[in-house]
């Protein structure tokens, strides 16, 4: 953990810090901590020079909502810009440290939008929202990831997600079906593994959802449908 990580993470949310292997997925629910758990991740390393981590959704619009990964950071960071310890980039959307680490900010909106970062490189690639992306933009990204020789800093591919969306099947099957066998993890966590959140207030408005989308998003359920 490092300074610019405000508060202490939930069970779930070390456990997926923590993990060494290269894939994971954290999530299911709503009201887990996803998007904290995300962030927390492509902080921990910004002590260490030439680390650089990318955070995606996809849109840029998705990014800058009330709330989200953009407006997270900011309020993380705001002691450390208003110092000037840490610098921010509009037009870029990345943080520098003062190692000359970086986080960024991306989004994968389109498919030919995965191009945009053909040369860069990055030691952590996260998504949020997982199931709203093309498996084909998902795969490509592993492409940015490396590191130099002799590098201490893991390479870690990290996603959040609740069940449902347009890359509900694809995901299932990389991480929930495929993923033992491969190494991928999966680290569900639920509105019960976050004591940050209003839980009761939060469930009586999961409460008002239609009885799949209150499947997916209160219990994580995976597996209903529709039909």
């Amino acid at each position: 953990m490092t300074k610019y990580i405000p508060h202490k993470p939930t069970a779930k949310q070390a456990a997926f810090l923590l993990l060494p292997v290269r894939e994971a997925l954290y999530g299911g629910a709503a009201g887990g901590g996803k998007s904290d758990a995300l962030l927390m991740g492509a902080l921990q390393y910004v002590d260490t020079p030439g680390y650089s981590a990318i955070l995606f959704r996809q849109t840029y619009s998705d990014l800058a909502l009330p709330g989200a990964l953009m407006d997270r950071a900011r309020e993380w960071l705001a002691p450390f810009l208003e110092s000037k310890e840490v610098r921010w980039d509009e037009k870029s959307k990345t943080y520098t440290f003062p190692s000359g680490a970086t986080v960024t900010f991306g989004y994968l909106e389109h498919d030919n939008d995965r191009f945009r970062y053909q040369s860069a490189e990055f030691q952590y690639v996260g998504f949020d929202e997982l199931t709203q992306f093309s498996e084909r933009n998902y795969r490509y990204l592993f492409s940015r990831l490396r590191r130099l020789t002799g590098s201490s800093v893991p390479i870690r591919m990290r996603s959040a997600t609740n069940p449902g969306g347009d890359g509900h099947e694809w995901v299932k099957r990389r991480f929930l079906l495929e993923g033992p066998g491969k190494g991928r993890i999966f680290i569900p966590a639920k509105l019960e593994d976050n004591p940050f959140l209003d839980k009761e207030l939060y469930e009586q408005s999961l409460d008002e959802l239609d009885i799949v989308t209150r499947e997916q998003l209160r219990h994580g359920n995976w597996d209903i449908r529709d039909e």
